[in-house]
């Protein structure tokens, strides 16, 4: 069978067969990739997948599963299948039975997707390429000239919804229903995107999802595959006596807007580079890479070889485990003693490379009026029933760079003072709180955050480096710029990007041996000097990113000892 142009009734009653052939990843990413397609160039009621993040979850619908046709001499009945579609199809001469015998009433969950927040311009335009289809007739809805009624007939309360009747005389498609009550507010395309940061060329899916919908977690990234619906009618039905007008438009936005996906199969990301294959690079390539990003990084945090590696590490972190309440892994980092130049903002230049490397970025510019302005926690809106945004609100690898060496002198006020405190609650525990008016509900995140500032940050941070620029590098940072843009080339560029992601999957463990030999040498640094057990958690945090940053999937006692290194470098200009 031909998977690519199978209905949703022929995939129902192979339903077994096929999904064992989407197994396959050629024929899986052979079907169309939503994200990178023009909506209007995709068939109705065919599969696509799209790329995602979880942003909401609506309530659970009813719909018919299976139903009866019956024709009008009341003499032939006829089952048919309604999972996997919004519309129900029948003939003129035919009319629909909900009660009959063989009718099956199930239960699907709605979910809200958008296209993975803060995906730099570089992987987007990797992913269009490989997967933007090319010399495709527009296909608008493709609906035969029948009987339609929207699946949808009962939401959670079981309410019948509107039957839609049709003349198939003069072979046009002609629908009379029920007048739709005038909506007194109309709601903004803005508010129906819903995006925690602005994204021109972003995409909003609702998603019907028939089974395993308690894996699809509020914030976790998949690729989806389902059958399109984007048939105009969705937009047209009546509004539910028990929704307001804004509800209901927010619930059942134009499928020109926002198409509905009726999930057949879906897979987790465990990163979004597309640059990543199945082939990894090897511990002895990474080594080369990382010298050479070392180069770099030295040069752009003007000389400060010191600085450049911690970037590195926090540039790779994760968490990789949380344990009684501790996000285990989690590495913010706060540079201070940023200098200020004339002509040249350094943050900015920065964040430049960061967003050229990394495959998800944000820059945030710490000003006041950012801070008591911008939405920080996500919250529930009950007047539409639905979760709005914020810019915390972000997929797991996001790299989130705050400038506060904008924040200028001033008040602020109650939205600012909750702001900081949602961004130290991340940094800290790597939880956001999101606000349902009645009471909040933290939800665990992975966001690694760096600082740059003056001097110390208000923020916390679980490492802070004193930036320890060179004269030299500061009177021709421009320069130094302009160089750093030549020295990556395409090709040692996409070999950065694929080391960043690869040592971020490589797995660690330490061995019984190690263990030991960490523990003496922390029992030897207690003698000489005052020593934590915070101290001896972040040397091991340390040590696993050496570790990783290699290549190496063990710990060893060579990256255990240039971890003691460093914390002792860092530790002394603390002192100065």
């Amino acid at each position: 069978m031909d998977i690519l142009n199978c209905s949703p009734t022929q995939w129902y009653e192979k339903e077994t067969e096929l999904v064992e052939l989407l197994q396959n990843d050629t024929l899986w990413n052979q079907i169309p990739l939503l994200n990178v397609n023009e909506l209007h160039n995709m068939k109705d009621e065919r599969l696509v997948r799209f790329r995602g993040m979880i942003q909401d979850m609506h309530g659970p619908e009813y719909y018919l599963e299976k139903f009866e046709v019956m024709k009008a001499d009341g003499q032939q009945t006829e089952t048919r299948h309604g999972k996997y579609m919004d519309i129900t199809k029948w003939e003129a001469n035919e009319t629909i039975d909900m009660d009959g015998p063989s009718a099956v009433k199930s239960e699907r969950q709605t979910y809200v997707a958008i296209s993975i927040p803060a995906i730099n311009s570089w992987a987007s335009k990797l992913e269009e390429d490989k997967y933007k289809l090319s010399n495709l007739p527009s296909s608008s809805t493709s609906v035969p000239v029948q009987m339609k009624r929207p699946l949808e007939d009962m939401e959670t309360d079981e309410a019948e919804s509107q039957v839609v009747e049709q003349s198939n005389s003069e072979n046009k498609r002609q629908c009379t229903q029920i007048p739709k009550p005038e909506a007194s507010n109309v709601v903004s395309q803005e508010h129906l995107l819903n995006f925690p940061i602005p994204d021109s060329s972003g995409k909003v899916c609702h998603l019907k999802v028939y089974k395993n919908a308690d894996l699809l977690k509020l914030n976790s990234v998949w690729e989806f595959v389902g059958f399109l619906s984007v048939d105009p009618i969705l937009a047209n039905h009546d509004v539910d006596e028990e929704m307001n007008d804004v509800e209901f438009q927010t619930h059942n936005p134009p499928p020109s807007l926002v198409p509905r996906i009726h999930c057949v199969s879906f897979r987790t990301l465990t990163h979004s580079n597309p640059l990543v294959t199945a082939d990894k690079m090897s511990p002895d390539r990474m080594k080369i890479v990382q010298k050479e990003l070392l180069i770099v990084l030295t040069q752009l945090m003007l000389g400060d070889e010191v600085a450049a590696e911690y970037l590195i590490y926090h540039l790779i972190s994760e968490v990789y485990l949380r344990k009684d309440f501790m996000a285990l892994g989690k590495f913010s980092l706060n540079i201070s003693n940023v200098p200020k130049f004339e002509n040249l903002d350094f943050v900015q230049e920065l964040y430049k490379f960061i967003e050229l490397l990394t495959t998800k970025s944000h820059y945030l510019a710490m000003s006041l009026e950012n801070m008591n302005k911008l939405a920080f926690i996500p919250k529930k809106d009950y007047t539409s029933n639905r979760l709005t945004s914020s810019i915390l609100q972000m997929s797991a690898n996001t790299h989130f760079v705050l400038d506060e060496t904008k924040l200028s002198a001033g008040k602020l006020n109650e939205a600012g003072i909750n702001g900081v405190k949602a961004l130290a609650n991340a940094i800290k525990n790597q939880k956001t709180l999101y606000d349902f008016t009645y009471y909040q509900i933290e939800f665990d995140c992975d966001i690694p955050f760096l600082i740059l500032s003056e001097g110390k940050s208000m923020l916390p941070s679980d490492v802070h480096v004193v930036l320890d620029p060179d004269d030299m590098h500061l009177k021709t940072f421009g320069e130094i710029l302009e160089a750093a843009r030549h020295f990556l080339k395409p090709e040692l560029l996409n070999e950065i990007r694929v080391y960043l992601t690869s040592a971020r999957l490589v797995e660690y463990e330490i061995s019984d041996g190690i263990q030991e030999m960490v523990q003496k040498e922390f029992v030897n640094m207690r003698q000489r000097g005052n020593v934590s057990g915070d101290d001896l958690h972040n040397l091991l945090v340390l040590a696993r990113l050496v570790c990783i940053s290699q290549g190496k999937n063990t710990l060893d006692e060579e990256c255990w000892r240039k971890a003691c290194v460093l914390e002792e470098s860092r530790k002394k200009r603390m002192t100065r």
